[in-house]
């Protein structure tokens, strides 16, 4: 500060002049910095500003969020991200199967497969690199399988994940129709109806409780009735719900009573449950013979022929 003041001093003649000279030059560069923190910041301050260029970066995928981890994926995205419509629409609704339904879990779902394709190689490469007696070629093939199942891993934890969810919906399904037939024959409206069921299956039946949850959401933002039911069922999958949707449309599309209609379809599905325990248990029999010959049937031979064994060999 000293040297600057010198060095204005000789550039001005007057030493009250570089004083000011000196306030002005750094008010300005406060004021540069300010701006640029402004600029650096904008998106943050103007949430309209920040969700505009969200929607301008999203490039071939429109569906996913710009949250602070995510956007720096979502930068490289065409790295990893398929272009084919097809197959992402595909990998959507699979996801959407398997319970993840924010927008960013179908660039979180590449990026993974796309991480455990070059880590699992680079692993493979650490460990059998070690190994002095492996051979380039078995090298070489151990890398190609690594490949094969970084890419292979998170499809197939997906499709895991999706029958266990649809399983455990399709479980509960039954049980939460029945309260809606209670609630609806009792007088409320269907809508108060799946409030209510939503409400009482949160603890015993959460997935089901959340999917609910999300059509009264949607139905009090101004969706059609009929239109979050089908989202319900895109986002399950499951085909008892299917059947409840369009027995519900059709209700709604002749004017008969929904009360009626749910009560005819609670007991069409206590039948088909009650069918498929039945057929279940008509295969315990099948199902036994293979470990009771080979786990039980070797012990008991021993039982019975083995002092009968003992005896003839002692005489």
């Amino acid at each position: 500060m000293d040297f600057l003041m010198q060095l204005l001093t000789g550039l001005v003649e007057k030493q009250q002049g570089s004083e000011w000279l000196v306030i002005l030059m750094v008010s300005g560069a406060v004021f540069i910095l300010a701006l640029a923190l402004m600029s650096l910041f904008d998106d943050f301050f103007d949430p309209v500003r920040s969700r505009f260029m969200r929607e301008i970066n999203a490039g071939p995928v429109s569906m996913i969020e710009s949250d602070n981890p995510s956007s720096k994926l979502l930068k490289h995205s065409r790295a990893f991200v398929p272009s084919n419509k097809l197959l992402l629409q595909r990998t959507t609704t699979r996801l959407h199967y398997g319970g993840f339904h924010r927008k960013k879990s179908l660039l979180h779902f590449y990026a993974i497969r796309m991480l455990l394709m070059i880590l699992l190689p680079f692993l493979v490469l650490i460990v059998m690199g070690l190994i002095p007696s492996i051979k380039g070629e078995h090298l070489f093939q151990g890398v190609l399988i690594a490949l094969a199942l970084g890419y292979l891993i998170p499809s197939f934890v997906l499709d895991k994940l999706i029958i266990k969810r649809q399983k455990i919906i399709q479980r509960s399904f039954p049980d939460a129709l029945d309260m809606i037939v209670i609630c609806s024959e009792a007088g409320l409206s269907l809508d108060a109806a799946l409030q209510k069921v939503t409400t009482e299956t949160m603890i015993s039946h959460p997935e089901l409780a959340n999917e609910l949850g999300i059509v009264i959401a949607e139905t009090r933002a101004g969706v059609d009735r009929n239109k979050a039911m089908k989202r319900l069922v895109e986002r399950t999958g499951v085909e008892d719900i299917r059947g409840l949707v369009s027995a519900l449309a059709q209700s709604m599309r002749f004017g008969t009573n929904i009360a009626e209609t749910l009560r005819i379809f609670s007991e069409d599905l206590r039948d088909k449950r009650t069918q498929a325990a039945e057929e279940a248990a008509a295969k315990i029999g099948l199902k036994l013979i293979f470990p009771l010959g080979i786990c039980l049937l070797p012990a008991f031979l021993i039982v019975v022929l083995g002092p009968t064994m003992i005896i003839f060999s002692k005489i």
